[in-house]
């Protein structure tokens, strides 16, 4: 099943994409093994912070994005190695994530699929 169309109540911008979102995902079959937390500011940085739950381990990176209609740019530490996801669902509260070149199946929850849930913010 490709998700090629956006499911939307509100327009995909900077100013509605600013806040805290968490990665999560409504179904018994993935569960999750801890936290991921993406940050985006208006200054076109981002904060993602993850933690393990089996480890223990928190980890936090900030970098740079660039949004560009439905296709959001993360850039890496490593420049060569943006990723690039298409939001294919965007409201208020909820979005969803694809990534760029891939197609939606239940095996790539986490990876290439990914949904979120706001946390604070606008």
């Amino acid at each position: 099943m490709l998700l090629s169309s956006c499911s939307k109540d509100e327009d995909i911008n900077v100013t509605n994409l600013v806040g805290t979102w968490d990665e999560c995902y409504d179904n018994p079959h993935f569960i999750m093994d801890g936290t991921v937390e993406y940050t985006f500011y208006e200054n076109g940085t981002y904060q993602v912070y993850s933690y393990n739950a089996f480890s223990h381990m928190e980890h936090t990176r900030t970098n740079t994005y660039v949004l560009q209609d439905d296709l959001l740019i993360l850039n890496t530490e490593h420049s060569e190695n943006a990723l690039r996801y298409h939001i294919v669902e965007f409201k208020k509260n909820e979005m969803a994530w694809q990534m760029e070149g891939t197609e939606y199946s239940g095996g790539t929850w986490g990876s290439e699929y990914k949904h979120f849930k706001r946390k604070k913010g606008k």
